[in-house]
């Protein structure tokens, strides 16, 4: 029997108020996401770029897949690149559904997002649902490059770095969600949320 405490919520419970807003496209806050994102990509290039050096220097690639034809890498890895955007998008997809809500994806102003119509998420399945990408490309793309030639590994670190580099949005609102409690519930948007909290909560300013 399911946990009714642990059913999806959809209706805001009538005991909370906004207490924060957040729109990611204000022009203060995409100078600052423009200029952090270099923390995220720059810590995790020289984890993947450090990890492939490694790999490829001390335990060598395995013989099979580096009978590859030679263009393919190259091929192969910028369409990596181009395809972690959706891969992405689709893993906040597969979160978002895990915690009982519907994704629904578009594309705004050029950029992929994943979002879910109607859905108050709990602070924990929020931070779940923000941070999943950043995490599972990151540790899968680390794992799988001992496997792969080195062209095409270094094409994978390029596309983990900048997958990273493109997440700074999602560490930013798992931060400022952070400073609430797990009772909070969070609304997601397409270029930001929305932050709710009970009324007996006392937020600071």
């Amino acid at each position: 029997m399911s946990n009714p405490s642990r059913q999806p919520i959809r209706v805001l419970p009538v005991n909370y108020y906004q207490a924060h807003y957040l729109d990611l496209n204000q022009r203060g806050v995409m100078v600052w996401l423009n200029l952090l994102s270099i923390i995220p990509l720059a810590i995790v290039g020289l984890l993947t770029f450090g990890a492939l050096l490694v790999y490829h220097e001390e335990l060598g690639a395995p013989l099979v897949i580096d009978a590859l034809p030679e263009r393919l890498p190259g091929i192969a890895g910028f369409a990596l690149v181009l395809l972690v955007l959706p891969l992405h998008e689709w893993i906040h997809g597969l979160m978002i559904r895990r915690v009982g809500h519907r994704p629904r994806y578009g594309v705004r102003l050029l950029v992929l997002f994943a979002t879910a119509d109607g859905a108050f998420f709990r602070r924990d399945e929020f931070l779940g649902v923000a941070l999943a990408p950043l995490a599972v490309i990151s540790v899968i793309g680390l794992a799988i490059m001992v496997f792969l030639p080195g062209a095409l590994a270094y094409w994978i670190a390029l596309a983990v770095a900048l997958n990273a580099g493109g997440a700074i949005g999602d560490i930013w609102m798992a931060l400022v969600v952070l400073r609430f409690t797990p009772a909070s519930l969070i609304q997601d948007e397409e270029a930001g949320m929305r932050i709710f909290v009970p009324h007996s909560q006392q937020v600071q300013p």
